[in-house]
């Protein structure tokens, strides 16, 4: 669920290490200025044998998350104002703002922004020692 234009690069460099992503959402795409990252998109998914995201142009929110509960993915990369609900629905997610002040220069900070992407990962993982991940269920059954 975008909202910083730099879901295209990213989703291209977290397919290139190893992540499947199932859905690009994007505010808005004009493809005279993204034309060569969605090439590399389209080149990077074909060398890493992994399908090309559906890239969702002004998504419906509705309609994003209803695809979300359904495909139930490991981690959503979202806007603040979704992050905390789906967190509520049991569902891992990072905000997009942090990779908009992130610093992505080259290599240098690859690690950086695997960082951000894996830390909810190991939160959460960490909290479901301490039952949080039967509280949840519970809460999003009401």
């Amino acid at each position: 669920m975008g909202d910083n234009l730099l879901e295209v690069s990213l989703a291209r460099f977290l397919i290139r290490c190893g992540m499947t992503c199932p859905e690009i959402g994007i505010p808005y795409m004009d493809k005279r200025y993204q034309d060569a990252e969605l090439k590399l998109l389209e080149k990077t998914c074909n060398e890493m044998g992994v399908p090309l995201p559906r890239i969702v142009e002004k998504p419906d929110n509705y309609n994003q998350i209803q695809r979300i509960y359904e495909l139930k993915p490991d981690l959503v990369i979202t806007g603040m104002a979704h992050a905390n609900p789906l967190e509520a629905r049991g569902i891992n997610t990072k905000w997009s703002v942090e990779f908009t002040f992130a610093q992505m220069h080259g290599f240098t900070n690859a690690r950086d922004i695997l960082e951000l992407v894996t830390r909810p990962l190991r939160r959460n993982n960490s909290l479901k020692d301490l039952g949080w991940d039967k509280l949840v269920k519970e809460d999003a059954k009401v």
